[in-house]
C-alpha cells in the first residue's frame, strides 16, 4: 500500500486537496475527542471507553443504512452482528467480574 502510495505520487506529483472547513472539523473532533477519551479512561477505566469506541462502526453502519438508504449484503450483515454480538458479550463478562 506505502508503495502504490509513493509510485503514485511520483506518477502525479505530490498534491493533496483538503477542504479547510474538512480539516478544521477533523482538528477539532479530534483536538476535543482525545482527551474526552482518556479523561474517561482515568474515570471508568479501560473496558466502559473501549467499548463504547467499539460501537463507532456500528453507529456508522446504521446511519449509512438510515440516512444513505445503503444496502447491506451478507458479509457487511454478519460483520454488523459479530460486532455487536462481541459488545454485548464482552459488556456482560464485564458486568460479571
Amino acid at each position: 500500500m506505502i508503495g502504490a502510495l509513493i509510485l503514485k505520487m511520483a506518477v502525479e506529483g505530490f498534491k493533496i486537496k483538503i477542504s479547510n472547513k474538512v480539516f478544521l472539523a477533523g482538528l477539532v473532533s479530534y483536538g476535543v475527542g482525545g482527551p474526552l477519551y482518556i479523561l474517561s479512561v482515568d474515570y471508568a477505566g479501560i473496558a466502559v471507553p473501549t467499548l463504547i469506541t467499539a460501537l463507532s462502526p456500528v453507529i456508522t453502519e446504521v446511519l449509512a443504512v438510515v440516512k444513505l438508504r445503503e444496502r447491506l449484503n451478507l458479509r457487511s450483515a454478519l460483520g454488523f452482528t459479530t460486532v455487536v454480538a462481541g459488545i454485548i458479550v464482552a459488556s456482560l463478562i464485564g458486568i460479571q467480574v
